[in-house]
């Protein structure tokens, strides 16, 4: 596929589910940045900014990304300090909760969209956006990506990422064993049993965390379905889990992947950075995680063995569903915002634009191979190629979700269902149970 078919297949997908939330990924660029020379340093004296990161790493991925935005800006604007305060996701949530309780003065924080976005804004502890000003090749943000971000009709924060669901797999691993690298869920019940019988974890989730069971469902779903919308519709008490067949398929297969033994021994108490470094470490054979982790194809701090074995697929399809390989389960997760309570709150703008500049967080994200912006950016002919395939998924898929169903509802919904499926995963709770507990979550949220 040449770039000039990728940019105007992507232009076609964008246009046509931005109702939804469209994500794309396209050629284009933007070498002027006039928040760059606008200057963060008009002001006299020193000024310091503090920014809430849940990226603690700052020498690979996403970390090293956003580290060097805010060093090209300090360098621009001598008299900006920018002292950054990092939290690991699960850490970063319940501090960011404290800070919202006691109006911490922090001037930029990083955001999750959607329910816990939506508590934020509740609480006035962040600041309304100007939609009008983020228009144009500046920023250059894809059409949709506002959505997770926008309540009541109003703009409260603006997207990092392009966030999708895929497998990450070891190539060494499922070749050494003579598994297939499943397309189907027969397929990934196959592998379950075959890496088992090896000694070896099939699949390594952040159990601990809860939420990538809602991703998971959510993919299960749309498989059998078809429909990118049913389950929001669910959430939107449109219809019933306990009443559409597609849910309780959905719901027995994840039976079957919990009787299969699918995730690692223990996987209820692992974290995201255990997950991680399991599969990282070559003892688990597949990882159920988002394309915010491209970095591991370039993050010289991991194996090599493992970087030059890592691949990436689309979630498999049913057998007998109506979903289709290409159609994605993607939206815009994570993001930053202004906090209300910021003690110097235009030179915080001026940093927060010049941030969300598309040659600023977009190019450097993608350039580093850390992360899919929200925003256009140019190939530059040097990616990896786990870079080169989630470009691919993106590129032709299909239909995208535009939202995450967990997040899709009240903060109070996001959290019933959450234990919802920690509650199925961590018993022999049948499926009907499920189903019934997260119907349970829609009527009371």
């Amino acid at each position: 596929m040449t770039k000039h078919s990728r940019l105007a297949r992507a232009t076609l997908l964008t246009a046509a589910i931005a109702t939804v939330g469209a994500l794309s990924a396209c050629g284009g660029s933007n070498d002027g940045n006039s928040a760059a020379n606008s200057g963060g340093g008009g002001g006299e004296g020193k000024v310091t900014l503090r920014l809430f990161s849940n990226l603690p790493d700052r020498k690979s991925g996403q970390g090293l990304a956003e580290q060097t935005v805010i060093d090209n800006y300090v360098k621009e604007n001598p008299n900006v300090k920018i002292d950054v305060e990092t939290l690991a996701e699960e850490p970063f949530k319940n501090k960011l909760k404290a800070y919202m309780s006691s109006n911490e003065p922090i001037d930029i924080t990083m955001v999750h969209g959607g329910a816990e976005l939506n508590t934020l804004v509740q609480a006035g502890y962040v600041k309304e956006l100007d939609p009008k000003q983020y228009e144009g090749e500046q920023y250059n943000f894809l059409p949709g990506v506002y959505k997770s971000f926008t309540f009541g009709g109003k703009l409260y924060g603006l997207p990092r990422n392009s966030d999708y669901e895929v497998i990450y797999y070891n190539k060494k691993l499922f070749e050494d064993n003579g598994v297939k690298v499943p397309t189907t869920f027969a397929e990934l019940l196959d592998a379950a049993k075959a890496f088992r019988d090896k000694g070896i974890s099939p699949m390594s989730i952040n159990g601990k965390d809860l939420w990538s069971f809602g991703e998971m469902f959510q993919n299960v779903v749309q498989r059998y379905s078809g429909d990118q919308n049913l389950i929001l519709d669910a959430v939107d008490k449109k219809k019933k889990f306990t009443e559409d067949e597609n849910f309780l398929k959905a719901a027995q297969f994840l039976q079957q992947v919990r009787d299969a033994k699918m995730f690692q021994d223990s996987f209820m108490t692992a974290d995201y950075g255990a997950s991680q470094n399991l599969f990282t470490q070559g003892k688990a054979a597949m990882w159920y995680m988002g394309s915010w982790e491209a970095g591991m194809a370039t993050n010289e701090s991991l194996p090599e063995e493992f970087r030059q074995n890592l691949g990436v697929v689309q979630f498999p399809v049913a057998e007998d569903g109506k979903g289709k390989i290409d159609d994605l389960l993607a939206w815009n997760g994570g993001g930053y915002a202004l906090v209300s309570s910021s003690k110097h709150p235009e030179e915080a703008k001026k940093f927060f634009d010049y941030l969300m500049s598309a040659n600023q967080w977009a190019k450097t994200a993608w350039d580093t191979g850390a992360a899919v912006p929200a925003q256009k950016y140019e190939l530059t002919g040097k990616e990896s190629e786990v870079q080169k395939k989630l470009t691919d998924i993106l590129v032709n898929a299909s239909s995208t979700a535009g939202a995450s169903f967990i997040d899709y509802g009240t903060p109070k919904y996001k959290d019933d269902t959450q234990n919802a499926f920690g509650k199925f995963f961590s018993s022999s709770a049948k499926p009907e149970q499920l189903l019934a507990d997260l119907q349970a979550a829609a009527d009371t949220q």
